[in-house]
């Protein structure tokens, strides 16, 4: 099972955990590739932890998960979003909600199929805030992200955007990288067209890409030539590199393994911070809704109410 929990959320992995155990206990054998954690302490068994194609340490998932030997390993356990203590963690309530918002929904409603997603909503999104989209698959986390964007129409209410998301101010991070750049194309032609588009400097690619550990030398790659992980950090970094008022991250760390996702998360937040720009995050990791965002809006299970906490 190569990475099989990647996009799904808490209880999806629980029942997918307990699907591969039911195996094992019918006398099965399992070998798991895994970024989460999580899904690695339900399954128990023996670990082997790679780095740079090595393995740094192997032994139980009860050893190895709770008290690694190798720093590597220890790196990577503190590196679990309910761990962090970013100076960016300790600015207490989300900044005061002063002037026109960057976005303003009024009682917005949309459906697929039978159900609605979401039934006359309204929000608002004002320069700095940072909200988190959370709730289970199906729940239309990234539909209202979409909407919010205006790049999917909703059935009912409006959205109006401010002036100042004009002229490419508004960036979206998508869960799969991939839909985002040109197969047959390197990499570097559709970051230098960003670039250019936004008059931003080479010296503002350069520091970005340091940050996140990327070597420039991979943008001259195709986007099936990098592994995921390394495409949606290079998605983030194209996302930024035009300073945005309104960031829409979809699920934009769940290609990467803990201690990446650390990195590139407060990479990304003190961008956004810094710039004063909004976040919106879509995200099934409760830990890390915790970590970066001030305002939460909660999406339960079709045909129940939402509300903005």
């Amino acid at each position: 099972m190569d990475e099989p929990s990647k996009g799904l959320d808490p209880r999806a992995r629980d029942r997918l955990a307990d699907l591969l155990l039911a195996h094992l206990d019918g006398g099965g054998l399992l070998l798991t590739i895994t970024h989460d954690l999580r899904l690695a302490r339900r399954l128990g068994g023996d670990v082997l932890v790679m780095r740079e194609a090595c393995v740094v340490e192997a032994g139980t998932a009860g050893q190895v998960l709770t008290a690694g030997a190798h720093p590597y390993t220890r790196r990577l356990l503190g590196a679990e979003p309910s761990r962090w203590d970013f100076p960016w963690m300790r600015r207490g309530a989300a900044p005061a909600a002063t002037g026109a918002p960057l976005v303003a929904a009024h009682g917005i409603t949309k459906s697929y199929g039978a159900g609605d997603l979401f039934c006359d909503l309204s929000l608002q999104i004002h320069p700095g805030e940072r909200w988190a989209f959370t709730g289970p698959s199906g729940a239309g986390k990234t539909t209202l992200g979409n909407a919010l964007l205006r790049l999917t129409p909703v059935d009912a209410g409006t959205v109006v955007h401010a002036a100042a998301t004009r002229g490419g101010r508004v960036q979206k991070l998508y869960q799969d990288p991939g839909l985002s750049f040109p197969r047959r194309v390197p990499l570097e032609v559709t970051v230098r067209a960003a670039m250019r588009r936004h008059g931003v400097p080479g010296a503002r690619l350069a520091a970005l890409l340091e940050q996140v550990g990327i070597a420039p030398e991979m943008l001259r790659r195709r986007p099936d030539q990098v592994s995921g992980g390394e495409l949606q950090r290079i998605a983030i970094v194209r996302a930024m590199l035009p300073r945005p008022v309104l960031l829409f991250a979809d699920e934009a760390t769940s290609r990467l393994d803990v201690a990446t996702q650390q990195v590139t998360t407060d990479v990304l937040v003190r961008e956004v911070d810094e710039a004063g720009c909004a976040l919106l995050l879509v995200t099934h990791d409760d830990d890390l809704a915790a970590a970066v965002a001030d305002r939460r809006l909660e999406l339960p299970a079709r045909g129940r109410a939402a509300a903005p906490a």
